[in-house]
């Protein structure tokens, strides 16, 4: 390994695998290098101006990881949470992040995602914070999660929704009351009692 090298991979396993172009090119390491380790596939461009070092461990949900490190104001959202909850079958390809209205549209090139535009109250309300190999990162709450996908049906399927609500009424710690309070704040209060007096 070349010095321009060694010095490359101090500046990433200082940051946890992941480096901005401005690290990098702090470190004295030319912008011909960073083009270089890209083309051999050294390191990976998450978005522009933002790497990870490829052969840091792959480790479950490691395009959490590389989402939540590349845009740290966002929260995994919708289909993923549901996903990361284990309350659907269904496997995403993509990412769902939530992002508030306003907030300058990020430019990711990996891993793949979904960005959705969520409103003040609506953005702020069940944020939980998990960690996932030292990273932290922004998720919905189960109960977040489900209201949000009852709002988003339309373009989920009504079966993803209904599917999260029967996989999660059927968890000994669910919460009915807290369930009632996101729906309030998703504006699908109606639809989610409705659901309920079907299912419970």
């Amino acid at each position: 390994m070349n010095k321009e090298d060694e010095r490359l991979y101090d500046v990433f396993n200082k940051r946890n695998g992941f480096a901005r172009t401005k690290d990098i090119l702090e470190a004295g390491i030319h912008r011909r290098d960073i083009k270089r380790l890209r083309d051999e596939e050294q390191i990976v461009r998450v978005k522009r101006g933002f790497y990870r070092l490829s052969e840091i461990p792959l480790i479950s949900n490691q395009g959490f990881v590389d989402i939540a490190s590349a845009v740290p104001d966002g929260v995994i959202c919708l289909l993923s949470a549901l996903s990361y909850y284990e309350l659907t079958t269904f496997n995403p390809s993509v990412i769902s992040m939530a992002l508030h209205r306003g907030s300058r549209k990020s430019k990711i090139e990996y891993p793949p995602v979904e960005f959705y535009y969520f409103s003040t109250k609506q953005f702020e309300a069940g944020i939980d914070t998990i960690r996932i190999d030292g990273h932290k990162i922004h998720i919905y709450s189960p109960e977040k999660t489900i209201c949000d996908c009852i709002r988003y049906r339309n373009k989920l399927g009504l079966d993803v929704a209904k599917e999260g609500l029967t996989e999660y009424l059927k968890r000994k710690n669910r919460n009915l009351e807290k369930l009632l309070e996101y729906a309030e704040v998703c504006r699908v209060r109606p639809l989610l009692q409705e659901w309920l007096n079907i299912i419970v």
